[in-house]
């Protein structure tokens, strides 16, 4: 039995385009990510990755085509109506209110999704026992935070709401690479607990370490699906990342 055919799927995309204006960005496309599993996005810059994870999010409204949850169909519903379904973005860039404490991040969070307080006391104890730096520092204001500080912040602020999918946008993006180890450990663990993950990402190596499968996209297509392993030995992609583009025989080599 294989994985897919032994979990439900938590999220199906099919057919999606989207527009800044007159810019499309993606084309069409398809994916599904099922129940439990960590996929990863990958591709060049530019590629569309982080404009699917909002898609998907209800950050932004897809052109064409359809998003589904766990079997429905929630194409344009907002981002907050989605947080309270427990599918949840870590946008990059690390998004916490810097003029705000630790605690006071986490309260905002549960303000948003309209949470009641002695679930908030409930859920706010698993984030600290997650991230035990933040609370030592639940007083101190996010700004003042180390940028791996900050980073756990924005995922502990998802964290707070139960995710059954979270989706993370550049985890590793700026930080140095004994933080990113730590935030990885981190991930894990949330992943072990049954949590779906979606993880867009620049680095294959990092890609792999977190997720099995991968998604790899080329100006807003997806040219390649399957083993994250296997998309390693693709040289032809692995250029691709590290060098910006392709050449044209590799990008039709890896459709």
């Amino acid at each position: 039995m294989t994985y897919a055919s032994a979990h439900p799927v938590a999220l199906r995309v099919q057919d999606v385009d989207f527009s800044y204006g007159q810019l499309q960005v993606l084309f069409g496309i398809s994916l599904q990510v099922y129940e439990g599993e960590a996929l990863a996005l990958l591709g060049t810059n530019g590629a569309g990755k982080s404009t699917l994870l909002r898609v998907i999010a209800g950050l932004e409204k897809a052109s064409g085509g359809a998003v589904d949850y766990f079997g429905a169909d929630i194409t344009g519903v907002p981002a907050e109506r989605l947080a309270a379904q427990r599918l949840l973005l870590v946008v990059g860039g690390r998004g916490v209110f810097t003029d705000m404490t630790v605690d006071e991040n986490l309260e905002m969070q549960a303000l948003t999704a309209k949470m009641a307080k002695s679930h908030l006391k409930e859920r706010r104890q698993v984030v600290y026992d997650t991230f035990p730096s933040l609370a030592i520092r639940r007083r101190q204001k996010a700004g003042t935070l180390s940028g791996g500080e900050q980073q756990q912040l924005a995922v502990a602020k998802a964290l707070l709401l139960d995710p059954k999918v979270l989706c993370i946008d550049e985890l590793s993006l700026g930080l140095a690479p004994i933080v990113v180890a730590q935030l990885l450990q981190v991930v894990r663990r949330i992943h072990a607990t049954g949590v779906t993950l979606v993880v867009v990402e620049q680095s294959l190596n990092i890609a792999a370490e977190l997720c099995d499968r991968a998604v790899f996209l080329e100006k807003g297509q997806v040219r390649f699906e399957g083993p994250t392993q296997e998309l390693l030995a693709r040289d032809d992609i692995a250029r691709a990342v590290f060098l910006g583009s392709a050449p044209p025989a590799q990008r039709q080599n890896a459709t």
